[in-house]
């Protein structure tokens, strides 16, 4: 217990100091994934996964939307963005609570609950097409969003 309330701690003061946090797992049984920690609480703006990319440019978009949220700009579930990634749609999707114990452990432990909203940035293949989309080519990422 002492390991998760100093955790906790630590996520707490990170989050103070920078507005949100960006986490990155990687798993040898998974794609890699990463999510913010942090959005919810000090903007009201769900959470953000995003998988299938490396640490350093999921990163990179995670910030970048989480700069944008700073501002005011919001992201909503069932919508598509064409201003996320450089030249190609993104599309955002709500992730179940029922996956909240298995991917977002450090999320869970900083609002001490799975009472938080999550949001997984879909990735178009290279023809700009969804997972959902006929005839879409697999680019990797874990499907979050689905049960």
């Amino acid at each position: 217990m002492a390991l998760a309330e100093g955790t906790r701690e630590k996520l707490l003061k990170d989050v103070e100091k920078h507005g949100w946090l960006v986490l990155q797992i990687v798993d040898d049984n998974l794609p890699s994934y990463s999510y913010t920690v942090g959005l919810f609480q000090k903007f009201g703006h769900p959470e953000l996964v995003i998988s299938g990319l490396s640490g350093d440019k999921a990163q990179a978009i995670l910030n970048d939307i989480g700069y944008d949220i700073a501002k005011g700009i919001v992201r909503k579930a069932e919508h598509t963005y064409d201003d996320v990634l450089n030249g190609y749609p993104c599309l955002f999707k709500a992730v179940p609570a029922s996956k909240y114990d298995d991917y977002f452990g450090r999320a869970n432990l900083y609002y001490q609950s799975s009472d938080y909203p999550v949001l997984q940035c879909v990735l178009p293949d290279s023809k700009k097409r969804f997972p959902d989309d006929k005839e879409h080519v697999s680019t990797g990422q874990e499907l979050l969003y689905k049960d």
